[in-house]
């Protein structure tokens, strides 16, 4: 009996597989969801304003532009030479994870810093505002739905990365470097062993494909972290900054923030200057901390979700500050 027959009909497989299947389970209902997400019936005016809002953004050429760009990037950099002596794989996944980063920054705070100011500067957001929907529900439907259209960016740009990890993998000929756990990997090759023909071979790629998703699943998780973040910022300062002071203000805060600990490190004893990193690092969340790409790239397996759960709550906090603060700007705003 083959394999696929076997696992449907409960017969004795390895265990180590299971974590496969989830990740591949979760992965395509994400995405499933994500599609259906513009077009679905949801209750609620927030929602209705956050479909149209994901809609925008996804329909929008930068949304497109940015996602065929790095998907060519991390194409070709399966083939580029590193010359880092035996760890192209490791200095590959690093790049690549800020080729997911970047692409999701830009497009979270460019849309949001343009659609928003441009609904109220053009006073559509008049129209829409008096149907009626309140400011909450106008301000927070956009960060929703522009989030939702970054993490499906996201989300497609991790898939395509764990493919060109397996392709760089065969490129270079280094399966001894094969991703995930030793006993994952041996229970996918054990799985799609005794499938018939070319099938095997495209269901091992396939599963080898989402084993590497399981192992790089906390870099994206905390990419999208930090978006989080930068996308309730950029909307909330949208309702009152015009967009190239809003885009200014956005990116000096996300550098600013990614080099707290530095700007800590470099203050040294001298008291003046050390206030000021203190305060800095006070106002501005540590976005650092959200960056796990070394550890990932070099398959530490140190990110325990312990760690990520509790830096995302603390982005969550501030993302609710921002929003807030946003809303306070917004409801003293005359848009007539």
């Amino acid at each position: 009996m083959t394999a696929p027959l076997g696992f449907f009909m409960n017969e004795a497989i390895n265990p180590a597989i299971y974590p496969v299947f989830i990740t591949l389970a979760i992965t395509w209902t994400l995405v499933g969801l994500l599609m259906y997400f513009p077009y679905g019936r949801f209750p609620g005016k927030t929602m209705a304003v956050a479909q149209a809002a994901y809609r925008e953004t996804v329909r929008q050429p930068l949304f497109w532009f940015l996602l065929i760009f790095f998907i060519v990037l991390m194409v070709i950099s399966v083939f580029v030479p590193y010359f880092t002596f035996g760890e192209d794989l490791t200095m590959m996944i690093d790049l690549q994870l800020d080729a997911i980063l970047l692409p999701a920054l830009i497009l979270s705070v460019f849309t949001a810093a343009l659609t928003i100011s441009e609904e109220i500067e053009g006073r559509t957001a008049i129209t829409l505002l008096s149907k009626p929907v309140a400011r909450w529900n106008f301000l927070l439907g956009k960060f929703f739905g522009i989030f939702l259209a970054v993490m499906f960016l996201t989300l497609i740009l991790t898939l395509v990365m764990s493919g060109t990890v397996i392709g760089k993998i065969a490129y270079d000929d280094i399966d001894d470097k094969l991703p995930g756990h030793r006993d994952e990997v041996a229970a996918v090759k054990e799985f799609t062993a005794t499938m018939p023909g070319g099938f095997g071979a495209v269901a091992e790629n396939a599963l080898m494909v989402h084993t590497t998703v399981k192992m790089l699943a906390p870099g994206p998780i905390m990419i999208l972290g930090q978006i989080f973040i930068m996308t309730a910022l950029a909307v909330a300062l949208a309702t009152r900054f015009p967009l190239v002071l809003n885009l200014t203000v956005c990116f000096g805060f996300f550098f600013i923030g990614r080099l707290t600990p530095a700007l800590k490190k470099q203050a040294g004893e001298n008291p003046l200057i050390k206030f000021i990193a203190n305060v800095i690092g006070i106002i501005l969340p540590d976005l650092s901390t959200y960056d796990v790409g070394q550890q990932i790239a070099q398959g530490l397996n140190t990110v325990a979700w312990s760690y990520i759960g509790q830096t995302w709550l603390q982005g969550v906090l501030y993302a609710t500050i921002c929003l807030l603060f946003g809303l306070i700007l917004f409801e003293d705003r005359d848009l007539a």
